[in-house]
């Protein structure tokens, strides 16, 4: 799964609650397509106060969405980067980053919860394949005048885009086309080019429903010589 920013929430809100006493603060989420991590508590180090200590502040939880997981390992580094938040926010100073405060927390909820946080996730090579297999398409919907819905995929240069864009319109009875940019991977089996070849579908959800390969794109505004990008709330971008 890859999981959306109301996922994220809602599971820290029920493991805050149920291993945590409800203590740690609320705090933003953030989805990346970083490659070198999958989950990842940041903060900044501010100090107190001239010749006073530091104190750590303005906590982001960023979570990967690059590549599928189960659910089981989307949920445990969660609770991981949970551990390192719980640490953090109390000030306290581990004995290294998966030291022995860290170590005896992990060790306390695998134990409550039946859970299987570990110290580092090492990824399976079909995880390592997807890692390179996922990337960013530009994908157009075509809603044409008899009512059938269609998708194209078109390489990312603005200058394609727009040409695709008049042709189409020239070219076929259409209503409307919307753009979006995306990395699902629902999108790889349609092959990306300047043709004026429209895949016809009957499955595809609306962009505003969560089971929506299109739930969390970027949508794309054209005018006669730009592209517009919109970049969705909370989520990194990768063009």
């Amino acid at each position: 799964m890859k999981p959306t920013i109301d996922y994220i929430q809602r599971r820290f809100d029920e493991y805050n609650t149920r291993f945590f006493g409800g203590q740690l603060p609320s705090l933003p989420v953030r989805l990346s397509h970083a490659k070198g991590f999958l989950g990842k508590i940041t903060f900044t180090r501010r100090r107190k106060g001239l010749f006073a200590g530091y104190r750590n502040e303005d906590f982001v939880l960023r979570i990967n969405v690059r590549i599928d997981l189960p659910e089981q390992v989307v949920e445990d580094t969660i609770l991981h980067e949970m551990i390192h938040y719980y640490i953090a926010v109390n000030q306290w100073n581990d004995t290294s980053t998966h030291g022995r405060l860290f170590r005896q927390e992990m060790a306390r909820i695998n134990k409550e919860g039946n859970r299987h946080i570990t110290v580092t996730h090492k990824l399976s090579e079909s995880e390592q394949e997807q890692t390179v297999l996922t990337k960013g398409r530009v994908v157009a919907v075509v809603r044409f005048t008899d009512g059938r819905t269609g998708i194209k995929v078109v390489p990312k240069q603005v200058r394609h885009i727009l040409d695709w864009n008049r042709r189409a319109r020239k070219t076929f009875d259409i209503v409307s086309i919307d753009w979006y940019y995306t990395d699902n991977g629902y999108f790889a089996k349609y092959p990306s080019s300047v043709a004026l070849r429209i895949f016809l579908t009957d499955d595809l959800l609306p962009a505003n429903d969560s089971r929506s390969p299109l739930f969390l794109a970027h949508r794309l505004s054209l005018s006669d010589n730009s592209v517009r990008l919109t970049v969705t709330p909370g989520y990194n971008l990768r063009w």
